[in-house]
């Protein structure tokens, strides 16, 4: 699924998921606060139909006279044209009830329940002790429909409570004001949440678009072209992105052409090379005059140094183009030791160097850039090792790391050259011999980085250990 699509899918998640909670924490809230508005109304109207019903009072007691009884009918009779935000009402639907202080009903606006005992409703009930009395109740317990709210309100004569009044609400008069919130809390949320998606979709077309562009451009550098730079209007990440890669691009197109030009030297500079080799070696057998033996012994050995020098910088143009290391596998490092002491026999007589080295250790590592890497080691430490001395090979693993350590006995390093030994084309001069071309640790790091590891040099107090610390397999 493409990028911009899972922005929008998520951005909508979130939105519809908050949308929701809102919209049904509204609707939760709708019908009560409709029902407490009714409520206080209602409160109102019998306290003040309580002192009406009070001004008629005979000798402490209630009494609803012709008057009022029929005031009342008329109040419940009217027929009415009200319109209320919209909402027709046509009739009155309050109920009216007056009772004793027994509770007995004296009046019913419904002209039913005179007579009736209503002490044990809550309404009642509360208010003839002094509380605020109020209920809610069914007509027909199976139907939430046919609630009625009740308020009551005290009827008192010289401070003494005669009476109550109660004003019920049904709930089928409020639940058109009750629907309309709804309807309305629905149509504009849903407005507001196609608002929000149709931004959220604009959002992500432009977003998709920046990103596009950037990944056009990627493709074709990837691929070799050299396009334009994009265009991004504004300053955000992705331009900022955008100018990275260009930057990015510019260095490698930089880093490319010097590794083909050195790659393309390299590779010109052997065959004269080997010819001017040749060539001094024919005149080395046909000179006899001392002086001219000595200039054509440099040759050879000149020759062989710059040989050498190129087959360095060769192999450490193939190690920095690697991305990632060809399968590892468990390698003996005994038969490499071998082999190097083989090939450097005539060092090693010439300085009369011993080696001790590991028997049966394996490292967990791609064998050829290994190879390497534990030639260059050991060619730096016979370089500056001691006459008479020995070279250290040793593995040791822990805390999930191999460590593969080659320690000589000779000068140490100063402390301003340890932390750049490890550069390119760093280097410092042996006792006896010319400086080296400074690439053989440079190399090791570079195999000890692609390996995931890195490399260590410390001085050791009569010599060197270059270690080079591996992840464990």
């Amino acid at each position: 699924m493409k990028l911009g699509r899972r922005l929008l899918l998520f951005y909508f998640f979130i939105l519809g998921l908050l949308g929701w909670l809102v919209l049904d924490l509204v609707f939760g809230q709708a019908k009560p606060l409709v029902r407490q508005s009714a409520e206080e109304t209602l409160v109102d109207a019998a306290n003040l139909l309580a002192e009406i019903i009070a001004s008629d009072t005979r000798q402490g007691q209630v009494v609803i006279t012709s008057e009022l009884r029929a005031a009342l009918n008329r109040y419940a009779g009217r027929d009415l044209d009200a319109d209320i935000w919209g909402l027709k009402k046509a009739a009155i639907h309050t109920h009216v009830y007056v009772t004793g202080p027994t509770g007995t009903v004296l009046f019913d606006s419904r002209g039913r329940d005179e007579g009736m005992d209503f002490s044990r409703w809550n309404d009642v009930y509360l208010t003839l002790q002094g509380r605020y009395g109020a209920r809610t109740t069914r007509t027909d317990p199976g139907d939430p429909g046919t609630s009625v709210m009740y308020v009551a309100a005290p009827i008192r004569h010289e401070g003494s409570l005669i009476g109550v009044v109660s004003l019920g609400k049904p709930g089928r008069s409020i639940q058109p004001f009750v629907d309309r919130a709804e309807r309305q809390l629905t149509l504009y949320g849903g407005l507001v949440l196609g608002a929000c998606l149709l931004v959220g979709m604009l959002l992500a077309w432009w977003l998709t678009r920046r990103l596009q562009q950037l990944r056009h451009y990627a493709q074709a550098v990837a691929e070799g072209e050299r396009p334009a730079p994009p265009r991004l209007r504004g300053r955000d990440e992705i331009s900022d992105l955008a100018e990275a890669v260009t930057a990015m691009r510019r260095r490698l197109e930089e880093r490319a052409r010097l590794e083909d030009n050195v790659s393309l030297l390299t590779h010109e500079m052997k065959s004269p090379l080997a010819a001017i080799r040749g060539a001094g070696e024919i005149l080395a057998e046909e000179v006899t005059d001392p002086a001219l033996h000595r200039l054509t012994d440099n040759v050879i050995h000149e020759s062989q140094r710059l040989s050498e020098l190129l087959d360095r910088l060769l192999a450490m143009a193939r190690l920095e183009k690697l991305e990632s290391l060809p399968a590892r596998r468990r390698l003996a490092l005994a038969p490499l030791l071998a082999d190097w002491q083989q090939s450097r026999y005539p060092l090693l007589a010439e300085k009369n160097l011993s080696v001790q080295g590991p028997q049966e250790e394996t490292l967990w590592v791609e064998p050829e850039t290994l190879q390497l890497a534990l030639f260059n080691l050991l060619d730096n430490a016979l370089r500056f090792a001691e006459p008479g001395s020995t070279l250290s090979v040793t593995v040791t693993d822990a805390g999930g790391e191999q460590r593969l350590a080659v320690t000589n006995r000779g000068p140490t390093i100063p402390n301003y050259a340890l932390a750049r030994v490890s550069e390119r084309f760093y280097s410092l001069p042996a006792p006896g011999r010319e400086k080296s071309s400074g690439l053989g640790l440079a190399m090791v790091r570079e195999i000890a980085t692609l390996h995931g590891g890195h490399l260590t040099v410390r001085n050791t107090g009569d010599g060197v250990c270059a270690s080079l610390v591996l992840p464990a397999g």
